[in-house]
């Protein structure tokens, strides 16, 4: 598997959880975003790779952040993903 469908997948991962743990289902997601629920759970599920765009409006849906951070900055936001990057991008 490629190292950016490794990326996508967790980052898919990630706001899947975040729903579970507020409590969001698939379909207030699909209602949010306007996809079809179906789609919604594949996306969050890893088994399809949303556009950027998508992602955008799946993590808009869920209440959650995107941010782009410099790998070579000097905190310990870098550390810890550098750390979670490991652990996926060798499984």
């Amino acid at each position: 598997m490629e190292k950016h469908d490794k990326a996508s997948i967790m980052l898919c991962n990630y706001l899947r959880q975040i729903a579970r743990e507020k409590g969001i289902t698939h379909q207030e997601i699909a209602d949010k975003t306007g996809f079809i629920a179906s789609n919604v759970t594949r996306m969050l599920s890893g088994k399809y790779s949303p556009s950027l765009v998508n992602f955008i409006k799946l993590a808009e849906a869920v209440d959650a952040f995107i941010f782009v951070i410099d790998k070579t900055a000097d905190d310990e936001l870098v550390e810890v993903m550098k750390s979670r990057w490991k652990d996926y991008s060798t499984s």
